[in-house]
């Protein structure tokens, strides 16, 4: 008998997706029934939208001020650090400007030296 049936059924895409699917499902099922992947199974036991869980409970009004409090902290330190980085940037050009000034005037030193030569 020969291999060609072999050859052409590895050859099939069909079946090697069917093959790695089958492999993928069994390999994940050996994982969860072992308890090796536990955050999988912890997500499988999760309640769904409709129902309800134990810990979920209406946030404390402390808790929301306080987070009101950090939040406006974050936004003061974001613009003062924005108003920095403006300054710096400015800086920046003035000093990039005075560099090509720097290196006009060389260029033009330059060639006066090559001139007199």
């Amino acid at each position: 008998m020969g291999d060609g049936w072999l050859i052409a059924l590895l050859g099939n895409r069909w079946f090697l997706a069917i093959a790695a699917y089958a492999l993928g499902f069994v390999t994940a099922w050996f994982l969860v029934k072992s308890g090796r992947l536990d955050a999988l199974t912890r997500f499988l036991q999760a309640p769904k939208d409709g129902e309800q869980s134990s810990s979920d409970t209406a946030p404390d009004g402390d808790k929301l001020a306080a987070l009101a409090a950090e939040i406006t902290k974050a936004k003061a330190m974001l613009e003062e650090n924005e108003a920095d980085q403006k300054a710096n940037f400015d800086l920046l050009q003035d000093l990039d400007e005075a560099v090509k000034r720097a290196n006009g005037r060389l260029k033009l030193i330059l060639k006066s030296i090559n001139r007199q030569q």
